[in-house]
């Protein structure tokens, strides 16, 4: 077969080393963007990603070549190299170890879009 046709969409969630709050709403926007642009980057399609203060939810579609592992510890790695360099900075940031990666079927793409997409209105209950 000369060419390869992949699908994988992987639902990461993350946190902050020891649960640091991400309190600026502009900050976690920021985060957001640049996040969606390391993973643009990498060939990776965002479908959906929202910054809570103390996680992140991302879903991505990633090509073939690229592991699961790989993408998010490229996007933890840069992403705190981002958030140390800003100018407001006050305490050194830093991602937890650990990471949550689900795998997502096509079906199920658009309920875990708007799972993502309402994440500020789940955590209120």
């Amino acid at each position: 077969m000369a060419h390869s046709f992949t699908s994988i969409n992987i639902h990461y969630v993350f946190s902050p080393l020891n649960r640091h709050i991400i309190e600026s709403p502009e900050q976690r926007k920021n985060l957001n963007n640049y996040i969606g642009g390391i993973c643009q980057n990498l060939n990776c399609q965002v479908l959906a990603s929202y910054v809570m203060p103390d996680h992140v939810h991302l879903l991505v579609n990633i090509p073939g070549k690229l592991s699961v592992a790989e993408l998010v510890q490229k996007v933890k790695a840069n992403s705190s190299r981002h958030l140390n360099a800003l100018p407001d900075s006050l305490c050194r940031f830093a991602w937890q170890e650990g990471y949550g990666a689900f795998s997502c079927s096509y079906s199920m793409l658009k309920t875990v879009v708007k799972y993502i997409h309402n994440q500020e209105e789940h955590h209120k209950s």
